[in-house]
């Protein structure tokens, strides 16, 4: 009989296939974007470039974006002057930085990948974990949201305090989360898959609630140092006061727009933090919450017979979906953060499925929507949005939920069919 080969891990190829492909789109795509000409990148530019009025975020400014993700921007933004001069958006400088932005959220994004086989390893196998790589590597939706906006970053944090919990490495877990969420808040979904994983262990679930908020006093406290407390509180009221948007709850509040909170001269005024741009909530934020924490709540209360990484993942993709499918906004580039849960969950055609399903309505939405001003696309992009959401949310909790008796005995009648003639 002879031996079979061994077989190794495609990471590498992957991995290198990945990265030339990027970097040939980051020298030869221009940051002005797709169909509306426009991307993140133009915004954190514009707002970098206050500083060279003496503006600040957090400091002088109000900002919706938190301190890292701001002072990313204006890192790049000072490497960008000390090269070439910076001007308007027709500018070089506005190309090079573009260019150095995307480099940095490059090396994020590399980092996804290689979480995203990691995981896949650890709660599958080698085989899928190849498998969910090369899926990843050739979806067009990360590749378009990779260069157009910072979420990259938030996403690589996020994947690795998962991986570090399921590695039974709580205080990396805890740190790496506090980064993903002091990035943007959206990853504090985590916390609740983490506080059932280690329910009854109070320390546990205490000590990693402890270190996520040091690390946010961390970066808040040079700002406060700075006399930037007004300014930090005006950012959050801006947050919390924005109207809906892009989601069934706009739609019911007849809020067509983006969540805008102003333009940049406005976040130089303190009052302004607080206008809402849009029409108020026609359900009561309390109500809604109240709803959502009752379904989320008997998702959280109900046994998970096995609690390995897969059990993880689904449990994480189930509130996932709750936590979007309650939050009164939604931003295309969120997508970026949903596709690794969805691959990891179902690392099978279905995962496959859901996956382009949900590229081609956030395509519907951002940017051919905006681009034609069109509200009956964004609406059926909501509506069919939601609906995915939901069916998601079911398809992961028949996963976890379902009775591992009832799992081998399907196994078993699967093994006689392919015995028994």
């Amino acid at each position: 009989m002879n031996a079979s080969p061994l077989r190794g891990s495609q990471l590498k190829t992957i991995v290198v296939l990945f990265v030339v492909l990027r970097l040939t789109i980051l020298l030869l795509y221009t940051p002005q974007g797709l169909l509306n000409a426009y991307t993140d990148y133009s915004y954190y530019y514009r707002t970098a470039q206050l500083s060279d009025q003496g503006y600040y975020p957090f400091v002088n400014m109000w900002y919706e974006h938190l301190p890292p993700l701001a002072y990313t921007s204006e890192l790049i933004y000072r490497a960008t002057q000390a090269l070439v001069p910076t001007g308007n958006l027709d500018s070089f400088g506005y190309q090079l930085f573009a260019r150095l932005l995307g480099s940095l959220m490059l090396l994020f994004e590399t980092g996804v990948l290689i979480l995203i086989h990691r995981i896949a390893k650890r709660a599958w196998d080698e085989t899928t974990a190849d498998r969910l790589s090369w899926i990843y590597s050739a979806l067009s939706l990360p590749i378009f949201f990779w260069n157009a906006s910072q979420m990259s970053n938030v996403t690589f944090f996020a994947l690795l305090a998962v991986y570090w919990f399921i590695s039974h490495h709580q205080t990396r877990s805890a740190v790496v989360l506090g980064l993903s969420i002091w990035l943007k808040l959206t990853p504090i979904f985590l916390l609740a898959p983490i506080a059932k994983f280690l329910w009854r262990q109070w320390r546990g679930i205490v000590r990693y609630v402890l270190i996520i908020a040091i690390i946010g006093l961390v970066i808040f406290a040079p700002f406060i140092a700075a006399g930037g407390g007004e300014w930090i509180t005006a950012s959050f009221r801006s947050t919390f006061a924005r109207a809906s948007w892009s989601t069934p709850w706009a739609i019911i509040d007849g809020n067509w727009g983006v969540g805008d909170v102003g333009d940049l001269p406005a976040h130089l005024q303190l009052d302004q933090a607080a206008v809402v741009q849009g029409n108020p909530p026609v359900i009561p934020a309390i109500v809604i919450l109240s709803g959502f924490a009752i379904i989320y709540l008997w998702f959280f209360s109900r046994p998970i017979v096995q609690r390995g990484p897969k059990e993880f993942v689904w449990f994480s993709t189930i509130t996932l979906m709750i936590f979007l499918l309650w939050s009164k906004g939604w931003s295309p580039h969120w997508a970026t953060v949903i596709i690794p849960f969805l691959l990891l969950s179902f690392p099978d055609r279905r995962g496959l499925g859901l996956t382009l399903l949900l590229t081609g309505i956030v395509f519907i939405e951002w940017p051919l929507s905006d681009a034609l001003g069109s509200h009956t696309l964004l609406a059926i992009s909501i509506v069919s949005r939601t609906l995915l959401f939901i069916a998601i949310a079911a398809m992961s909790a028949h996963q976890l939920y379902r009775s591992p008796i009832a799992d081998q005995a399907t196994q078993l009648s699967s093994l006689t069919k392919d015995v028994v003639p």
